[in-house]
């Protein structure tokens, strides 16, 4: 298949040395002349790979690389700033922006042939997981948890978008989602009307891509269909999809649950809270989902038990619950509160801390986890009557 490339530039004579050099190439080409124009062309034909320039009218290139990379049909396609503005620091921003490669003009043809073909050749084709976290308990500093989670998955290479499932506008508008959003880049073109009723893209100021999606408990079939289609197509773009799932007896949920590749119960840590866990496990079971695809997360939210670990509590409650405990993670208030004022995931900020080393561990899990149900079955050895006879 012959693949089809988007051109962002307002100079004319570099958009025609381009385009006729990608054109002779072989490949389709699509050419816009100013920022938004851009962005809603990408949104609307996907193309492999975006070339951008940064000196625009309208949004330069950086604004326009911002918001490719926080929409969710957009956040994947390769892009390749070529661009006069060859200093440092303007190199920099262009990386900080979600470039992937960048070139200074004037740029030979062969240049940005191999440029293009490198950047098409890398781009991931891989299938995308959707983890749903249910919060058993209510447990405080569940947005900060599922921030370090994508944060350390995105220090592994992953692509990355979190999910905030909230009931009625509770999720935009909520003190502790609100405490997240330092200067966010919204995704203007998204939700041209009536955007406060509308899904919400934004990017965090760590780089965390945050979708929210205000499902009201007991709505339609047609919203709630909607609001699935609408998770759905975030994984098309995404090599892992982070949801925070209330727990509401409705076909959203159920949906997300039935199509979820992991489901984890985060609970807090005592043991008087086994019995809760195990009527969501009961549930779930009564939902279809199998036991080896539920796991769960043991939380001390005050941070009263520095030396809880994993190994001291696994076998026993494995043997009670009959899913994997997948780690344990202890905190505490001051670090949610230094999380909340530096709007930076603690992982990024105290990498040597026993919570950041937790998440790093539960990250990894996440991801052998999901290797694991990638690979193949073992071959069952066939013995044959010869064998058996010896």
């Amino acid at each position: 298949m012959v693949a089809k490339l988007l051109i962002i530039e307002d100079d004319p004579t570099a958009l025609r040395l381009i385009e006729y050099t990608l054109k002779q190439r072989g490949f389709q080409v699509l050419t816009t002349r100013n920022g938004l124009e851009g962005i809603i062309t990408a949104q609307k034909e996907e193309p492999d790979l975006i070339i951008l320039d940064i000196m625009l009218p309208g949004i330069d290139g950086f604004e326009v690389c911002k918001r490719l990379r926080a929409g969710a049909q957009t956040s994947r396609i390769p892009i390749l700033i070529i661009s006069a503005k060859i200093q440092k620091e303007d190199i920099n921003t262009g990386f900080r922006a979600g470039a992937d490669d960048y070139l200074c003009k004037p740029a030979s043809p062969s240049e940005i042939i191999a440029r293009v073909e490198n950047l098409i050749g890398k781009k991931s084709s891989g299938q995308s997981w959707m983890v749903v976290f249910i919060n058993s308990n209510e447990i405080p500093g569940m947005t900060m948890i599922l921030a370090n989670i994508a944060a350390a998955l995105l220090e592994q290479g992953k692509q990355v978008t979190l999910v905030d499932i909230a009931r009625g506008h509770k999720g935009r508008r909520g003190k502790e989602t609100e405490s997240l959003k330092k200067a966010p880049v919204i995704l203007e073109t998204d939700s041209p009307h009536n955007a406060a009723e509308e899904p919400g893209y934004e990017v965090l100021p760590s780089g965390i891509r945050l979708l929210h999606v205000d499902a009201v408990a007991g709505s339609e079939d047609e919203v709630s269909g909607n609001n699935f289609n609408l998770i759905q197509n975030v994984c098309k773009n995404n090599d892992f999809v982070l949801i925070d799932l209330p727990l509401n007896p409705d076909s959203f949920t159920t949906s997300v649950l039935k199509n979820s590749t992991l489901t984890i119960i985060v609970s807090d840590y005592r043991l008087t809270n086994l019995p809760e866990i195990q009527n969501i496990v009961t549930l779930f079971r009564f939902l279809g989902l199998k036991l080896e695809d539920i796991s769960a997360v043991l939380v001390d939210p005050e941070g009263e038990f520095p030396g809880l670990s994993l190994g001291n509590v696994k076998p026993y409650i494995e043997a009670n619950l009959g899913i994997t405990l997948a780690e344990v993670i202890s905190y505490d208030t001051r670090m949610c509160q230094a999380f909340f004022l530096d709007s930076q995931p603690f992982i990024q900020s105290n990498p040597n801390h026993k919570f950041s080393q937790d998440i790093t561990q539960l990250a990894k899990y996440i991801i052998a986890f999901n290797f694991a149900r990638m690979e193949p079955p073992p071959a069952r050895k066939v013995i044959s009557p010869l064998e058996k006879s010896h």
